[in-house]
Protein backbone atom coordinates (compact mmCIF):
# COMPACT_ATOMS: atom_id res chain seq x y z
CA UNK A 1 0.00 0.00 0.00
CA UNK A 2 2.60 2.38 1.14
CA UNK A 3 4.88 1.84 -2.26
CA UNK A 4 1.47 2.08 -4.31
CA UNK A 5 0.85 5.66 -2.65
CA UNK A 6 4.29 6.48 -3.26
CA UNK A 7 4.52 5.86 -7.37
CA UNK A 8 0.63 7.79 -7.45
CA UNK A 9 2.41 10.56 -5.95
CA UNK A 10 4.81 10.81 -8.28
CA UNK A 11 2.14 10.71 -11.10
CA UNK A 12 0.17 13.96 -9.65
CA UNK A 13 2.29 15.79 -8.16
CA UNK A 14 2.16 19.27 -9.06
CA UNK A 15 4.55 21.77 -10.33
CA UNK A 16 7.37 22.92 -8.07
CA UNK A 17 6.83 26.31 -8.48
CA UNK A 18 2.61 25.95 -7.46
CA UNK A 19 3.71 23.76 -4.54
CA UNK A 20 6.22 26.21 -3.49
CA UNK A 21 3.75 29.31 -3.39
CA UNK A 22 1.28 27.46 -2.44
CA UNK A 23 2.86 26.20 1.13
CA UNK A 24 4.27 29.84 1.52
CA UNK A 25 1.03 31.33 0.77
CA UNK A 26 -0.90 28.92 3.54
CA UNK A 27 1.64 29.49 6.05
CA UNK A 28 0.70 33.54 5.49
CA UNK A 29 -2.82 32.68 5.95
CA UNK A 30 -2.76 30.38 8.67
CA UNK A 31 -0.21 32.98 10.90
CA UNK A 32 -2.87 35.47 9.87
CA UNK A 33 -6.30 33.54 11.14
CA UNK A 34 -4.04 32.70 14.30
CA UNK A 35 -3.00 35.97 15.04
CA UNK A 36 -6.16 37.54 14.40
CA UNK A 37 -7.16 35.02 17.70
CA UNK A 38 -5.51 37.29 19.88
CA UNK A 39 -4.36 40.41 18.72
CA UNK A 40 -4.97 43.80 19.75
CA UNK A 41 -4.56 46.56 17.55
CA UNK A 42 -3.37 50.36 19.01
CA UNK A 43 -6.53 51.95 20.93
CA UNK A 44 -6.86 54.75 23.16
CA UNK A 45 -3.14 55.70 23.09
CA UNK A 46 -2.13 51.86 23.72
CA UNK A 47 0.67 50.32 21.19
CA UNK A 48 -0.70 47.61 19.67
CA UNK A 49 0.41 44.40 20.56
CA UNK A 50 2.99 41.43 18.89
CA UNK A 51 0.26 39.43 18.03
CA UNK A 52 -1.35 42.60 15.72
CA UNK A 53 2.39 43.41 14.67
CA UNK A 54 2.43 39.72 13.12
CA UNK A 55 -0.51 39.87 11.29
CA UNK A 56 0.15 42.97 9.93
CA UNK A 57 3.63 41.57 8.53
CA UNK A 58 2.22 38.42 7.69
CA UNK A 59 -0.43 40.30 5.61
CA UNK A 60 1.63 42.10 3.74
CA UNK A 61 3.97 39.13 2.87
CA UNK A 62 0.47 37.14 1.81
CA UNK A 63 -0.50 40.14 -0.72
CA UNK A 64 3.00 39.83 -2.21
CA UNK A 65 2.49 35.54 -2.28
CA UNK A 66 -1.13 36.02 -4.02
CA UNK A 67 0.50 38.39 -6.38
CA UNK A 68 2.65 36.45 -7.18
CA UNK A 69 0.99 32.86 -7.24
CA UNK A 70 -1.33 34.95 -9.91
CA UNK A 71 1.23 35.75 -12.18
CA UNK A 72 2.69 32.49 -12.04
CA UNK A 73 -0.57 30.91 -13.17
CA UNK A 74 -0.88 33.42 -16.35
CA UNK A 75 2.21 32.60 -17.40
CA UNK A 76 3.03 28.86 -16.17
CA UNK A 77 2.72 25.85 -18.96
CA UNK A 78 1.99 23.34 -16.55
CA UNK A 79 -0.97 23.03 -13.80
CA UNK A 80 -4.09 23.75 -13.48
CA UNK A 81 -5.12 26.51 -16.41
CA UNK A 82 -6.90 29.31 -15.55
CA UNK A 83 -10.24 28.32 -17.30
CA UNK A 84 -10.36 25.08 -14.73
CA UNK A 85 -10.45 27.74 -12.07
CA UNK A 86 -12.67 30.49 -12.85
CA UNK A 87 -15.04 27.95 -15.45
CA UNK A 88 -17.86 30.41 -15.02
CA UNK A 89 -17.24 32.14 -18.26
CA UNK A 90 -17.84 28.91 -20.56
CA UNK A 91 -20.37 27.25 -21.43
CA UNK A 92 -18.69 23.41 -21.92
CA UNK A 93 -16.71 24.85 -18.35
CA UNK A 94 -20.13 25.33 -16.44
CA UNK A 95 -21.50 22.06 -18.00
CA UNK A 96 -18.39 19.55 -17.13
CA UNK A 97 -18.65 21.17 -13.36
CA UNK A 98 -22.49 20.41 -13.15
CA UNK A 99 -21.42 17.40 -14.12
CA UNK A 100 -18.79 16.74 -11.73
CA UNK A 101 -20.82 18.17 -8.63
CA UNK A 102 -23.52 15.64 -9.18
CA UNK A 103 -20.89 12.80 -9.56
CA UNK A 104 -19.35 14.29 -5.69
CA UNK A 105 -22.88 14.61 -4.38
CA UNK A 106 -24.07 11.22 -5.73
CA UNK A 107 -20.89 9.74 -4.15
CA UNK A 108 -21.17 11.45 -1.01
CA UNK A 109 -24.88 10.03 -0.26
CA UNK A 110 -23.21 6.92 -0.49
CA UNK A 111 -20.39 7.76 2.18
CA UNK A 112 -17.40 7.84 -0.14
CA UNK A 113 -14.98 9.90 -2.35
CA UNK A 114 -15.56 9.93 -6.42
CA UNK A 115 -12.40 8.23 -8.13
CA UNK A 116 -9.77 10.80 -8.06
CA UNK A 117 -9.37 12.41 -11.53
CA UNK A 118 -6.00 15.26 -11.78
CA UNK A 119 -7.83 18.02 -12.95
CA UNK A 120 -11.34 17.51 -12.71
CA UNK A 121 -13.50 20.52 -13.01
CA UNK A 122 -15.72 20.48 -9.68
CA UNK A 123 -12.44 20.67 -7.11
CA UNK A 124 -10.46 23.21 -9.32
CA UNK A 125 -13.47 25.66 -9.26
CA UNK A 126 -13.63 25.01 -5.70
CA UNK A 127 -9.63 25.98 -5.31
CA UNK A 128 -10.44 29.04 -8.06
CA UNK A 129 -12.86 30.34 -5.53
CA UNK A 130 -10.48 29.52 -2.46
CA UNK A 131 -7.98 31.65 -4.35
CA UNK A 132 -10.28 34.70 -4.85
CA UNK A 133 -11.39 34.88 -1.24
CA UNK A 134 -7.21 34.19 -0.23
CA UNK A 135 -6.50 37.26 -2.26
CA UNK A 136 -9.47 39.41 -1.35
CA UNK A 137 -8.33 38.82 2.10
CA UNK A 138 -4.62 40.30 1.35
CA UNK A 139 -6.06 42.94 -0.73
CA UNK A 140 -8.37 44.16 1.70
CA UNK A 141 -5.83 44.08 4.27
CA UNK A 142 -3.26 45.87 2.65
CA UNK A 143 -6.06 48.26 1.45
CA UNK A 144 -6.62 49.21 4.77
CA UNK A 145 -3.37 49.00 5.82
CA UNK A 146 -2.07 51.95 3.67
CA UNK A 147 -5.28 53.49 4.19
CA UNK A 148 -4.24 54.18 8.23
CA UNK A 149 -0.64 54.86 7.00
CA UNK A 150 -1.65 57.37 4.85
CA UNK A 151 -4.07 59.05 7.20
CA UNK A 152 -6.87 58.87 5.46
CA UNK A 153 -9.98 59.10 7.46
CA UNK A 154 -11.72 56.38 9.66
CA UNK A 155 -14.91 56.93 7.85
CA UNK A 156 -13.21 55.44 4.53
CA UNK A 157 -11.17 52.84 6.03
CA UNK A 158 -13.84 51.32 8.48
CA UNK A 159 -15.91 49.74 5.57
CA UNK A 160 -12.68 48.25 4.18
CA UNK A 161 -12.14 46.34 7.98
CA UNK A 162 -15.04 45.19 8.02
CA UNK A 163 -14.96 43.41 5.03
CA UNK A 164 -12.19 42.28 5.92
CA UNK A 165 -13.08 40.53 9.15
CA UNK A 166 -16.74 39.65 7.54
CA UNK A 167 -14.61 37.35 4.70
CA UNK A 168 -12.41 36.23 7.45
CA UNK A 169 -14.96 33.86 8.64
CA UNK A 170 -15.11 32.11 5.47
CA UNK A 171 -11.46 32.20 5.34
CA UNK A 172 -11.73 29.80 8.32
CA UNK A 173 -14.29 27.68 6.96
CA UNK A 174 -12.41 27.16 3.68
CA UNK A 175 -9.07 26.60 4.96
CA UNK A 176 -11.00 24.09 7.55
CA UNK A 177 -12.60 22.47 4.59
CA UNK A 178 -9.62 22.20 2.71
CA UNK A 179 -7.02 21.41 4.58
CA UNK A 180 -9.95 18.43 5.95
CA UNK A 181 -10.58 17.09 2.17
CA UNK A 182 -6.89 16.68 1.96
CA UNK A 183 -6.80 14.34 4.91
CA UNK A 184 -9.43 12.24 3.63
CA UNK A 185 -8.36 11.98 0.33
CA UNK A 186 -4.91 11.23 2.07
CA UNK A 187 -5.69 8.21 4.56
CA UNK A 188 -8.29 6.74 1.46
CA UNK A 189 -5.48 6.86 -0.73
CA UNK A 190 -7.26 8.64 -3.38
CA UNK A 191 -4.31 11.53 -3.60
CA UNK A 192 -1.53 11.74 -1.34
CA UNK A 193 -0.70 15.30 0.60
CA UNK A 194 2.76 14.99 -1.09
CA UNK A 195 0.86 16.02 -4.44
CA UNK A 196 1.39 19.15 -3.01
CA UNK A 197 3.02 19.28 0.26
CA UNK A 198 6.49 18.27 -1.00
CA UNK A 199 9.50 20.46 -1.92
CA UNK A 200 10.92 17.35 -4.20
CA UNK A 201 11.11 18.46 -7.66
Amino acid sequence: MTRSLSSHAESVRHPLLTRLFHACFALAILTQLLTSLGMEPPRGGRPANALFNLHEFSGLVAFGLAFLFWLSILIRRRGTPLGALFPWFSARRRAAFMADLIAHVRAGRQLRLPPHVDGAAFPAAIHGLGLLLMSFMAVSGTTFFLMVQSGVSWSYARPVIELHALFGNLAWVYLIGHAGMALVHHVTNSQPITAMWSLRS
